[in-house]
């Protein structure tokens, strides 16, 4: 009877609330309770907007235990192309474009790594380096700004509708779909899901495409916070978006202990790390450094605490075995 009560409490489950209670406390009491002014959390919430939405799309591809480090460029590429479009051709064509990098750029880095059986992060670093070169190159000597006319996506009404929507959105595919299903399913045995006969590449060039897709979403907010775009922008984007996956628990191999709310809540733990950071008035590489040291913990603890209550499965379930075997004697 223990047993089953400690088993009913998984710590995992958990993890996320606990650290964002933490790190709430500790920088509400470091910043004077400078961090929860209203301005402020305006701020934070503006952060954590282009995390949340880039990371819903990589969830699907870390949930296979994979790596997708093209977010930050697919920004880059969305805030060069998708401005000039807008600016050259019309501004209506702007998210229709966006999105289109988005999804070839995933499209074809599920293509490199399903088909071409090539590693996830060696494709997606190659394309990182090459798509940089480009950006780089286009706007070395010019700049693009946001036209008028789409300002309004920057407004917090049609943020918060509109992000509101995207996570009820993948919230039903990741958790409620067959595709959903696969791909966490991929994590846990990929050799177990071949063999029931679901086309296993397939599966990753989708999730590899929504990934695309959702970071360039995550591009239209960041270039409309901006209001133009530069070379630089996107920078260290993909590295902050994998923090928010991992630092809320996501597993690292992936498998069924990928969760939405988990990435949402690992978005806001992120953005509220570095905001109280800056408030505090740490330099950069201090930051850095926290950042570094925060995940490393937060990696190291949830790699324990699944080792430790899969041993706790496995055990509950030789114990079970145990008595049926007694019960039929």
């Amino acid at each position: 009877m223990s047993k089953s009560k400690k088993g009913s409490f998984n710590i995992n489950t958990w993890l996320p609330v606990i650290i964002f209670v933490l790190v709430a406390v500790i920088f509400g009491i470091a910043t004077k309770g400078n961090l929860f002014t209203s301005t402020n959390l305006m701020n934070l919430f503006n952060q954590s907007v282009p995390t949340i939405i880039a990371g819903l799309g990589m969830l699907f591809v870390a949930a296979m235990g994979s790596t997708d480090i093209t977010c930050g460029v697919i920004v880059a590429l969305v805030g060069c192309y998708g401005l000039m479009v807008s600016t050259n051709v019309s501004p209506i064509l702007m998210i229709p474009v966006s999105l289109l990098i988005g999804l070839a750029s995933g499209l074809l880095l599920g293509y490199i790594n399903a088909k071409r059986k090539v590693s996830s992060f060696m494709a997606s670093l190659a394309m990182l380096m090459a798509y940089r070169a480009v950006v780089n190159l286009v706007l070395s000597n010019t700049s693009f700004y946001l036209p008028d006319s789409l300002a309004f996506i920057d407004s917090l009404a049609f943020k918060i509708i509109s992000v509101i929507v995207m996570i009820a959105i993948i919230v039903y595919i990741f958790h409620y779909t067959r595709f959903g299903v696969y791909v966490k399913d991929i994590g846990e045995n990929e050799v177990a899901v071949q063999h029931t006969g679901v086309n296993v590449d397939m599966i990753k060039i989708a999730a590899f495409a929504v990934s695309g897709l959702m970071a360039a979403f995550a591009g239209i907010y960041m270039v409309a916070r901006l209001g133009g775009t530069n070379n630089t922008i996107g920078t260290g984007f993909e590295m902050k978006v994998m923090m928010a996956l991992f630092i809320a628990g996501v597993p690292v191999q992936g498998g069924v202990g990928s969760k939405v709310y988990k990435l949402i809540l690992g978005a806001v733990i992120i953005n509220m790390l570095e905001n109280g950071l800056v408030l505090c008035g740490t330099s950069g590489a201090v930051t850095q450094l926290v950042r570094g040291l925060v995940l490393l913990a937060a990696v190291a603890l949830t790699a324990y605490i699944g080792k430790r209550f899969a041993n706790v499965g496995v055990e509950a379930a030789r114990n079970q075995k145990e008595t049926a075997e007694e019960a039929s004697k």
